[in-house]
Parts: C-alpha cells; sequence; structure tokens
C-alpha cells in the first residue's frame, strides 16, 4: 500500500520519454508481443525494457535481457540547486534509486545523448537514440501576417519547470522585449512560477497542461515565430537530449539556442537556427533585430524544419527496438 502510494506521488501516469522513445515509433509493437506494464516498462517475451524507472509497474517481469534506458544525467542533478528542490528528490528516490538496482543486472544501456553514452560505454553494450515526435510540423503561414507589418508575434519558451534556472536567465531579456515591441507576445508552460510583474502582464500567456499528454496535445497544431532554448552551463544540462530542435520545428518556430549546449553543434548557424553565448545583452540584441525581420525569421524556421526532418525519423527507433525485443521482421514491416 505504501509503495503504491510513494508510486503515485513521485512519478506521473504518462511519461515524455517513453512515447518521445518508444511508442510514437513502435505504438504497433504493442500489438504484436510487446506489452506494457507500466508508464516506462515494456517487455517482449525476451526481454524487459525499463525507461528510467519502473514505478507503477509492479514486479518486473523476469526475461532473458534487460534494457536500461535514460535520457538525463540522473547523478548530476541530484545536487544541483538550479533545478527545483521536488524535482531532485525525485531524481534521487526514483531514477537514482532504479538505476543503482537495475543496472547491476541490465546488459544493454540506450541513451539520448552522447554525454550519457560514455557513461555506460566502459561497462555495457551502449546503444544512442534520438527521439521521435510523431505530430505533423507546422506550416509556416503564420509568417505571412508578419511579413505584412500586421499581427501579433509570438515568442514561445518551451521548456518545462525544470528550466527554472534557465528561465530566470531569460525573463530579464524577455521583459526588454515587451517593452521594446507592442505586438509581441510571450508563451511559456502553465507551471512556471513567475514574478508578479510577468504572471500580471497582459502580453505573457500560458500554455494549458499540467502534464505531458495534456501539454503534448495542447502545442499540437500550435504556431509560434521564434522559440527560444537558453540553457546554463551545467553537467545536468550538458546531457541533455536534442529534442528541443524537432519540438521547435514541430511549432514553425525559429529557434534560438545557448551555443554551450552540445547539441547546438546539430544547428547550421544562420540558417536553420542561432546558437548564442549565454549573455543577456546578446540574447537581447539577436532577437530584438530578428523581430524586426520577419523574413529572416521566416528562413530560419524553414531551415530548422529541414534540419528537424533530418533527426525526427522512427526508422532508427524501430529498428533498435527491433533487435533488442526481439521482434519479428514482419513486426516492423
Amino acid at each position: 500500500m505504501l509503495k503504491n502510494l510513494l508510486d503515485r506521488v513521485l512519478s506521473t501516469p504518462d511519461s515524455p520519454t517513453a512515447d518521445l522513445y518508444f511508442r510514437n515509433a513502435c505504438s504497433d509493437f504493442l500489438e504484436r508481443g510487446v506489452r506494457q506494464y507500466g508508464p516506462t516498462v515494456f517487455a517482449s517475451d525476451s526481454a524487459c525494457l525499463v525507461m528510467r524507472h519502473d514505478r507503477r509497474a509492479g514486479q518486473l517481469p523476469r526475461r532473458r535481457r534487460l534494457i536500461y534506458f535514460l535520457d538525463d544525467d540522473v547523478d548530476a542533478g541530484l545536487n544541483d540547486e538550479s533545478l527545483p528542490f521536488f524535482y531532485r528528490q525525485k531524481l534521487r528516490w526514483v531514477e537514482h534509486l532504479t538505476a543503482q538496482r537495475l543496472q547491476r543486472y541490465a546488459g544493454v544501456a540506450v541513451v539520448g545523448s552522447p554525454v550519457l553514452a560514455r557513461l555506460f560505454r566502459p561497462v555495457m553494450q551502449t546503444h544512442l537514440l534520438r527521439p521521435f515526435w510523431s505530430e505533423r510540423f507546422a506550416g509556416l503561414g503564420h509568417f505571412d501576417a508578419l511579413e505584412a507589418g500586421e499581427g501579433w508575434i509570438e515568442l514561445a519558451f518551451l521548456g518545462s519547470s525544470i528550466h527554472r534556472a534557465d528561465l530566470q536567465f531569460l525573463l530579464p531579456v524577455i521583459g526588454r522585449l515587451l517593452a521594446y515591441n507592442p505586438r509581441l507576445r510571450f508563451h511559456l508552460p502553465e507551471r512556471h512560477v513567475l514574478p508578479r510583474g510577468f504572471d500580471r502582464h497582459p502580453r505573457v500567456r500560458r500554455i494549458r497542461g499540467l502534464g505531458w499528454t495534456a501539454y503534448r496535445r495542447e502545442i499540437a497544431g500550435r504556431q509560434f515565430h521564434l522559440a527560444v532554448y537558453p540553457l546554463m552551463e551545467t553537467p545536468f544540462n550538458r546531457a541533455r537530449s536534442p529534442n528541443k530542435l524537432i519540438e521547435h520545428a514541430v511549432v514553425g518556430a525559429a529557434p534560438l539556442y545557448s551555443s554551450s549546449w552540445g547539441e547546438s553543434g546539430r544547428v547550421p548557424h544562420g540558417s536553420a537556427g542561432l546558437c548564442l553565448p549565454n549573455d543577456p545583452d546578446v540574447w537581447f540584441k539577436t532577437l530584438r533585430d530578428l523581430i524586426d525581420t520577419p523574413q529572416e525569421m521566416r528562413a530560419l524556421a524553414l531551415g530548422a524544419q529541414e534540419t528537424a526532418v533530418r533527426l525526427n525519423s522512427d526508422a532508427p527507433q524501430r529498428a533498435l527496438w527491433c533487435d533488442l525485443l526481439d521482434i519479428p521482421e514482419h513486426a516492423v514491416a
């Protein structure tokens, strides 16, 4: 009884990790021999896959092979005070305990970034995997009004509440931009706690959705002109996956990233996004100039989608999980 209560306090019934790294690409496997035991636990006849943790799954099914998937540097996050307190406790009592227990038995690790791959490769077979979004990328017709000098300029920060420190870096920049251009609106997920001046600002808009599934449903079909993803230089941020490179293409935005983030190297700078040092003045001036040049915004958004198309393929996931879970070939035809 106590374990079930803790499972529900420390975990959620849905999982972005499970969707982005398995279900979006391989949902048909669940009709062809793979069973889902919990939000993040899947098993075929011969292998069991645990993605981050096994909460809400009950006793793990016994299989010949145990596969462990991780898309965050859990150890780096335990003492990272830039992360929210509750999230650090979740890392400690859910992901960290799961890692300590399962790494002794897992024969295969699958990870979401090269930094994480380096942590596992000395001790076990390790595979690197990219996320896959099944949503259709937004068209770019929302730039038409801007090029005609009309309409709102929609700027989005799509980081979850875990990105508290990254948002704190960004807010002074946003404040200056809102004062600079009265047509600018700033959007962010509703879980973020904002200072009063921002929380009550008429051009600061919340993206609804308190859980992953609700948030994902809310942004499907949404269109933004700009999307920003500053990352402070912490070991935890260093291991982040390229997920935002795809998510920003889903909403049709011209993206800006911190140049210190390793995955920003996938972005052809100046043609598919902009990569900036973590200097607030640089971010303000760059965003100000983009706001004044909607044609450049559109060109960056188009280049970002072309880059994301190359990254956002379900084929690598289907091939890897077919191999590791021993799915018959006809199941992935």
